[in-house]
């Protein structure tokens, strides 16, 4: 409730109330809000698209009872979001997005400024897609009693957007950093979009590198902060990639996460391919669409191939169990 409630403050005074007027285990549930110029509000539960009506239900179709945002109200909307100063959040608007202080990323559709052949800054936004962060305390736990209690494994938290990756990579971090298995693991968070540690509990022996590009955070970490795990979100390029070779050098573990749209295309990424070619990777966890469940698959002994991630025998990779 507490980020949904601080997103509400983002809106004019008859918005936030009607918003507030909705049942509390659905303001709970909402996972967007989309605000478009001239356009109605769009309230995401899961996947479901709703419309919010002026007596303060959502239906899942449109009609004149519907809220729309007005000029006015959009331009009131964008400045809260930018604190009333574009100009210290161009940096992050030239890249799409805007990070709020409870740690909801505020998609920014806009017009892109050249100057010479370079973004120099944004005009004209039309469109916000606001991102509910949430704490969900112990929704790792299952995959810790799976995977942690006697070692410190390398894993890749894949899946598609919105499935929950950065609230699960959120919670391992709160649980490794304050005692999970009696060890208090040292844990370096390197947090690009303030999206991961921003109003959040993230254990007692974590430490956090702010705004940082995620390679050169790393590269901080690793010489000065000592960790024994570092957590990254969104792994997406081959700088990133080859900071990860450097840390697992130095013998730090590291618990990322990947964009995927489904489990079968997984291996079709380049930067997924070279994640596991580091041979230091130990578990692949994709998580399922909007539910609690996942799978655990075993990359300890994988080779990545033309056409997707075989064991030494050349059988597909099977999913993980304790059994095995």
């Amino acid at each position: 409730m507490d980020n949904i409630s601080k997103i509400a403050e983002l809106f004019p005074l008859k918005i936030k109330e009607l918003l507030f007027a909705l049942d509390i285990r659905l303001l709970n549930q909402i996972t967007e809000i989309r605000v478009r110029r001239r356009l109605p509000l769009i309230i995401y539960i899961s996947k479901n698209p709703f419309f919010l009506s002026n007596y303060g239900k959502l239906v899942n179709h449109y009609s004149d009872s519907c809220i729309s945002i007005n000029d006015e109200d959009f331009d009131s909307i964008t400045d809260v979001v930018c604190n009333n100063s574009y100009h210290t959040k161009m940096n992050t608007m030239i890249n799409g997005y805007v990070t709020t202080n409870s740690g909801s990323r505020i998609g920014i559709a806009s017009t892109a400024v050249y100057k010479d052949s370079l973004i120099s800054s944004v005009k004209n936004i039309s469109s916000l897609n606001i991102r509910i962060a949430k704490q969900v305390k112990n929704c790792s736990r299952k995959i810790l009693n799976s995977l942690y209690v006697n070692s410190l494994p390398s894993v890749i938290i894949a899946g598609p957007p919105a499935c929950g990756k950065t609230t699960v990579l959120r919670d391992m971090t709160r649980l490794l950093s304050s005692g999970f298995a009696g060890k208090y693991r040292k844990v370096s968070i390197i947090d690009e979009r303030e999206e991961l540690s921003s109003g959040f509990d993230v254990g007692i022996n974590t430490d956090i590198l702010r705004c940082f590009d995620k390679a050169k955070g790393i590269e901080i970490a690793v010489r000065t902060m000592s960790p024994e795990l570092i957590v990254c979100d969104e792994i997406g390029n081959e700088k990133e990639l080859d900071a990860i070779k450097f840390g697992f050098s130095s013998g730090v573990s590291f618990a990322v996460s990947v964009h995927i749209s489904q489990f079968s295309s997984i291996f079709a990424s380049p930067i997924i391919r070279g994640l596991i070619n580091t041979d230091q990777f130990n578990y692949i966890i994709v998580l399922k669409d909007y539910t609690n469940e996942f799978d655990i698959y075993d990359i300890s002994e994988a080779n990545v191939e033309n056409s997707g991630i075989y064991n030494d025998n050349n059988i597909f990779l099977m999913p993980w169990s304790e059994d095995c």
